[in-house]
């Protein structure tokens, strides 16, 4: 994690440093001059492509990319495909190649878990050690009445899904969920004792958090993923 963000202020520092060159240079050349706030968002989308191409995220590269075209497009003479056709389209390639290819990181924690993780697509109320939840285009609530929970993986796409964590044990002290949320909503409810350490992403979305922790149990909770579109909302309880 400390190297992603040494890396994300080394591309920031470097874009900043170039978007304030072209400023300059473009008032002596040229070069066809660009409003200031045009050039922070194509800053901010170049650092998303960037992003994407790291963790390939198709969402962070495609879709990025469609801005950067409907900012250009008379540049570029595609005023023609501009804006809802050309985000339409990075919108339907970023799903067909994200279901394609899936994303780095949930592919190798799929490897690690492989031959003992749960598919899980129809009871609400779940026991095991390891689960995987998905949901699109819908509406679920998942209840994890696990013994000794250890590891989730939560898919949701274009739905919204509540999942209940207050009736799970962890024997270990120590447990795992990872979370891929696109336009949908996502809710944790998580015992408020449990200790938790949040590694959420957000892209074109938000990550809320709900209640006061009283961190009174030895259990410590780690929580990645990433939201695109949508929200994933913790709530302690």
């Amino acid at each position: 994690m400390k190297e992603n963000k040494n890396i994300s202020k080394v591309l920031w520092g470097l874009l900043l440093i170039i978007a304030a060159i072209y400023i300059i240079v473009s008032r002596y050349t040229g070069f066809p001059r660009i409003n200031v706030f045009k050039l922070l968002l194509t800053i901010l989308f170049v650092f998303m492509i960037i992003e994407g191409m790291h963790t390939i995220d198709f969402y962070k590269i495609l879709l990025p990319a469609a801005c950067i075209c409907i900012i250009y497009d008379k540049y570029l003479r595609i005023t023609a495909i501009t804006p809802w056709p050309v985000l339409c389209a990075a919108l339907l390639a970023s799903i067909g190649l994200t279901m394609l290819f899936g994303k780095k990181e949930k592919q190798h924690i799929e490897f690690k878990v492989k031959s003992k993780i749960i598919q899980e697509n129809s009871n609400n109320h779940i026991n095991g050690e390891n689960i995987m939840l998905r949901n699109s285009f819908g509406s679920t609530i998942k209840y994890i009445n696990s013994d000794n929970f250890c590891f989730a993986e939560i898919e949701n796409s274009f739905g919204s899904m509540a999942v209940y964590f207050d009736n799970a044990n962890i024997k270990n002290n120590c447990a795992n969920i990872n979370i891929y949320n696109n336009f949908g909503e996502t809710k944790l409810f998580i015992p408020k004792e449990w200790h938790i350490q949040n590694n959420l992403e957000h892209f074109f979305g938000t990550v809320n958090n709900y209640g006061i922790p009283s961190g009174t149990s030895d259990i410590v909770l780690d929580i990645k993923g990433q939201t695109s579109f949508g929200a994933i909302s913790i709530y302690l309880v």
